[in-house]
Formats: structure tokens, C-alpha cells, sequence
């Protein structure tokens, strides 16, 4: 497996690639090798193909060459985890960023204001999350529950490590059960690793692959358990953000009406997060369909305004 200073040279080098793609080109070994140099990365073409090789056996991401023209692209259908590649380099290089900044001025910390400094609460259990996870082995842990405000102790094979709005999630199955929990890592404690689990990781695939039909980690709805259409009606202005930053991977975008307006549709199970990025845009959005999802924004809509009068 490859370190740290080539993980962030392999980021540059996907980013590289990612950004000459959008301008319809195609990067050869030539311009790769070039632009690592200016980045102040000097290798040889050997050590390029290697790090492609890397990219493409241990991220899954595939990096193929079009002979046409003569260079590289990011072929999206054969990288099945393609997204969580880039995000995994993203954060090392914001990593080395600050690292880097902080040699050149100690005072750099006062010019950055992050969100909220409790966003990286729990970030030390990471490294034993990750360890009991590549090992297949059982994570012993207490976890506090907001909703009950209970403290209660938990042995789970964990199967699974997952971000939703800086906060991280490890999902697993509890010990005695058989359905997937998640556990936000920011409310476990007196974490320990505990002995190889014989859970048949194959029997919970398809439920683990539910979670990309949600947005969050949530599947506390009242509506079915199954994939449904969703349709909103959204201002042109806000939808410059959903394009930058969509909801759900199923978000399509469709042409502006003559009221400067957009259909958006996605295709998703609704569930607690979902509303409550529905809730963020206000008066940017409304749902169109299904209609057990209009009234029930309206209705919270309304329970919320009579608080106001």
C-alpha cells in the first residue's frame, strides 16, 4: 500500500486528469510527468505507470488511455469507487495544506475559521474503526444515544465507515442481531478491538448498498423502504448550488421553465436528512410529488410558522 506523500502525489495526478477531462482533453504521460514536476514531484514515467497501476487495483478508479487521443480520462462506468477515492485524497491533501502552511507561518490558524470545531469530535476513534474494519474484527464500544439519552454498551462486526456532513458513521452489525445500525463516532467511547468476527460479509451487501438510496445514514421514514421519484420545483438561483453540491447521486436537473424555474428530480428513499435539506432551501423549493411528501413539508412548514405568530 501506498504512504502518504504518494497518495497525495496520486491525488494530484487524478485532479490533474479530472480538470484537463472538463476541458474535453486528454493528458498524455508527457503532460502528467510535466505537471508533477512543476508540482515539485520528479519521477520517472516507470514510477507514473505503478502509481496508475495503484489507482486503478487498490481505489478502484479507473484511469484508462484513449488511443484516438493519445492520453488519459477518468472512465467513471469502470470506477465504482471513484467518489470515495477522491474524497479520501481530498482530505489527505487539505492535510498536507495546512501542514505545509503552518512551517511557513504559525499564525495561519488565525486566518481560517472552520464551521464548528465538534465536527472532529471522535475523529481519534478513526484509527481503531479502521483497523477493526481492514481486519475484520469485532469493535467493542459504549454509545450514547441522543434520542433516549442512554449510555449502552455494543459489540458490532463493523462493516463499513461512512461521512455525511463532516460527521462520521461506522455501520455494523450488533452482536445477537442481524440488521445493519449505524454509530456516529463522535458518541462512542472506551473503544477496544476485540476477536476476528465469522460474519459472511456477502449476506449484508445488499443491505449496505441501501445506503446509497438515502441521503445520511438514516432509514427512519414514513414512507416505504423502497426507492421512490421525487420531483421539486427549485429557483434558478439555488440551483447553481445543487449543481455544484447535489443532494443525491440520482439528482437530474432539467430545463429552466418560463417562471426562471427548474424540475428536479432524484430517486431516493425520503427519509429524516432528505426533509431536512428540503427544509434548508426554504422558499427556493417545493416539492411537486409524491404528494405524502408535499403535505408533510407543508405541514411542517406550517407547525414552524405558528411558532413565529
Amino acid at each position: 500500500m501506498a504512504g502518504y506523500s504518494e497518495f497525495i502525489r496520486m491525488y494530484k495526478v487524478v485532479e490533474f486528469v479530472k480538470k484537463k477531462n472538463k476541458l474535453k482533453e486528454y493528458p498524455s504521460n508527457y503532460n502528467i510527468l510535466t505537471f508533477l514536476k512543476e508540482k515539485g514531484y520528479k519521477i520517472s514515467k516507470r514510477t507514473l505507470v505503478n502509481d496508475l497501476a495503484t489507482i486503478r487495483a487498490d481505489f478502484r478508479t479507473e484511469l484508462s488511455h484513449s488511443k484516438r487521443f493519445d492520453g488519459y480520462y477518468i472512465n467513471e462506468e469502470e470506477s465504482d469507487q471513484y467518489d470515495s477515492f477522491f474524497r479520501f485524497l481530498e482530505i489527505a491533501s487539505l492535510a498536507e495544506i495546512f501542514n505545509e502552511s503552518l512551517k511557513d507561518n504559525k499564525k495561519i490558524l488565525d486566518l481560517v475559521s472552520f464551521d464548528d470545531s465538534k465536527s472532529f469530535e471522535g475523529i481519534e476513534n478513526l484509527k481503531p474503526i479502521l483497523l477493526a474494519l481492514s481486519q475484520e474484527r469485532e469493535l467493542i464500544f459504549k454509545h450514547i444515544n441522543f434520542k433516549n439519552e442512554s449510555l449502552r454498551n455494543y459489540i458490532i462486526s463493523p462493516l463499513l465507515l461512512k461521512e455525511y456532513e463532516n460527521r462520521w458513521y461506522v455501520l455494523g452489525v450488533a452482536k445477537g442481531q442481524d440488521e445493519v445500525w449505524s454509530f456516529g463516532i463522535d458518541r462512542m467511547n472506551e473503544i477496544s478491538i476485540g476477536d476476528f468476527y465469522q460474519l459472511d460479509k456477502e449476506i449484508y451487501k445488499e443491505k449496505l448498498e441501501k445506503y446509497n438510496d438515502i441521503i445520511g445514514v438514516s432509514f427512519e421514514t414514513d414512507y416505504s423502504h423502497n426507492q421512490i421519484k421525487v420531483v421539486m420545483l427549485i429557483d434558478k438561483l439555488h440551483v447553481k448550488y445543487l449543481k455544484s453540491l447535489p443532494l443525491h447521486s440520482s439528482q437530474e436537473i432539467h430545463p429552466i421553465n418560463k417562471d426562471g424555474k427548474h424540475l428536479i428530480s432524484y430517486f431516493l428513499i425520503p427519509n429524516y436528512e432528505f426533509e431536512t435539506q428540503i427544509l434548508k432551501m426554504g422558499d427556493y423549493a417545493e416539492v411537486i410529488s409524491p404528494l405524502a411528501l408535499r403535505d408533510r413539508i407543508k405541514s411542517m412548514l406550517s407547525s414552524a410558522l405558528d411558532k413565529y405568530i
